[in-house]
């Protein structure tokens, strides 16, 4: 213990209104009524193993049920239930308690255990980690005013039983209540009160120094083997806990114990409220940071609750050290949203740029056909002849004459008709060559003399004027020329002689394996 500390209490007068009834480190004060507890200690903590939520779940339906309701978890299935979950907590009586307390009707229990202790909630987790089979062990901080008018302390219920009507346990129950600072919920704990639930290793590693073991040789692989206490003893109580942690703490120098209760103890409410510390700096700023400074107050205060009350510096001290933490909570949070935004618009423009970049190339042509059937894929190569012969009929017509050219485009109707039936290449040209005939027939005013003198006042076609030969209208020129008859599109002849080609192949195979074969003679006389 360091020079100059007393543990001498104040005087109620000394004591602000808001700590009266703080909770000791162990049971509880003169005062054992949830109602008169609650505003002084907001949080109760829950130690539990999680499961898997439904995905449609609500934060206004049940977190916690009680095991009498385990078979409802809706409020409409509450509501529709033979036993209320909504009772006063004057209609609660020793009966009920007494039911839950007993290890053999705990199973039908309407209650909810909770407490107002963060270090039992600690300890008790730390042993079920140890002893049990499941490591997923967490803890949740329940907000403690949202289930005012369900709530009940199990002490104030326990005091309630007449010595005649007491359980044969009613004094070990009596015992763990007080050590525990228990307080039941009839029902269940809606979600919406749940403000955090953290796994158990996750919170040993931010606990202060007096809890965490001061001799790292003798540190194990496992993760609760930081702490300071031996979990491993048999009938280890939560007294004997709470008594080695406060030696612990007064054996420190001056200057620890303040780092402990300050920047330790903001340490650990930041981490057992993290997810929703995190959420609401960004939500509700002041609402995070008061739940923020009352827990660390109440985790400051349990290793020596008259050396907090003898610094009132640390009050400041934690106010401002959340105050700090809940700034740079929010701006991390705002520049995340930030730089999530940037870089959803980057990738934004680097589609748009993309989806610009294949058009121009003509890489995204739309198809007017599908290709996942054979109909479709009939109907793709129908208007791929199509294309080849609107352009080899093109570049017919732009090698005339210039003359002919002139007059064609004079007097030809430009407008094609809607849907223009499929024409061979000799059709077009035909059609051409009659079209070109009828016009010079059909105007006499322009003579020979006027078109000559027309050609020579136009300026010569430069290569850039003249449409370009497309290499397909110059393939089908070079393949299909005079070998294309009267009618047939190039798909047609490209099919006339792959099968020409094939059947001369099949067949000359079958004679060659006839000739080798060594049983000629009887397929000779069998075909002849």
């Amino acid at each position: 213990m360091g020079a100059g500390d007393s543990q001498v209490p104040p005087s109620p007068a000394e004591v602000p209104p808001q700590e009266r009834n703080a909770l000791p480190q162990y049971g509880f004060g003169p005062d054992v009524g949830f109602e008169q507890l609650v505003e002084s200690n907001p949080f109760l903590f829950r130690v539990h193993t999680p499961k898997e939520p439904s995905p449609f779940y609500d934060n206004t339906e049940p977190y916690f049920v009680g095991q009498a309701f385990a078979d409802n978890v809706s409020g409409s299935a509450f509501r529709a239930s033979s036993v209320s979950p909504y009772r006063a907590p004057s209609t609660y009586t020793y009966q009920d308690v007494s039911h839950h307390m007993d290890w053999t009707t705990r199973a039908t229990s309407p209650f909810v255990s909770t407490s107002f202790s963060f270090a039992w909630a600690i300890w008790e987790a730390t042993r079920r980690y140890h002893h049990g089979m499941k490591h997923s062990v967490e803890i949740a901080v329940i907000d403690a005013k949202a289930l005012s008018g369900r709530a009940v302390t199990a002490v104030e219920l326990l005091r309630q039983g007449a010595p005649k009507d007491r359980h044969a346990d009613h004094w070990k129950w009596y015992r763990y209540a007080m050590e525990a600072q228990d307080v039941l919920i009839w029902g269940y704990i809606p979600g919406s009160a749940v403000l955090a639930s953290m796994p158990l290793t996750h919170i040993l590693s931010k606990l202060p120094s007096y809890f965490l073991n001061p001799d790292p040789s003798n540190l194990k692989d496992t993760p609760i083997s930081r702490v300071g206490w031996d979990y491993e003893r048999k009938k280890y109580s939560y007294r004997v806990f709470c008594q080695e942690m406060s030696e612990r703490f007064l054996r420190m120098p001056v200057d620890r114990r303040m780092r402990d209760t300050s920047a330790g103890a903001v340490r650990l409410a930041i981490a057992m409220l993290r997810p929703w510390f995190h959420r609401m700096a960004t939500d509700d700023f002041t609402t995070a940071t008061v739940s923020a400074c009352e827990l660390a107050l109440s985790i400051a205060r349990w290793p020596g609750l008259w050396w907090v009350r003898e610094h009132p510096e640390i009050k400041d001290l934690i106010r401002c050290l959340v105050h700090i933490v809940g700034e740079e909570a929010r701006e991390a949070r705002r520049t995340q949203a930030l730089a999530d935004a940037t870089r959803m618009q980057d990738i934004a423009g680097s589609l748009e740029h993309l989806t610009r970049t294949l058009h121009t190339r003509g890489d995204l042509r739309p198809r007017s056909c599908s290709i996942a059937s054979v109909s479709s894929t009939a109907s793709c190569v129908d208007e791929d002849e199509t294309k080849v012969d609107r352009e080899l009929a093109f570049h017919l017509k732009t090698s005339e004459p210039a003359t002919e050219r002139k007059t064609v485009r004079v007097f030809t109707p430009p407008t094609p008709l809607p849907t223009p039936p499929r024409r061979s290449i000799s059709e077009v040209h035909e059609a051409q060559v009659d079209a070109t005939e009828k016009a010079k027939a059909d105007s006499p005013s322009v003579t020979s003399e006027e078109n000559d003198q027309a050609a020579k006042a136009r300026p010569e076609a430069r290569p850039s004027d003249t449409p370009s030969e497309s290499p397909i209208v110059s393939a089908a020129r070079r393949l299909l020329g005079p070998n294309l008859a009267e009618g047939e599109s190039s798909i047609e002849y490209y099919t006339r002689t792959a099968s020409a080609l094939l059947t001369g192949f099949f067949l000359g195979t079958f004679i060659t394996l006839c000739v080798l074969s060594p049983r000629h003679r009887e397929i000779a006389n069998h075909f002849t």
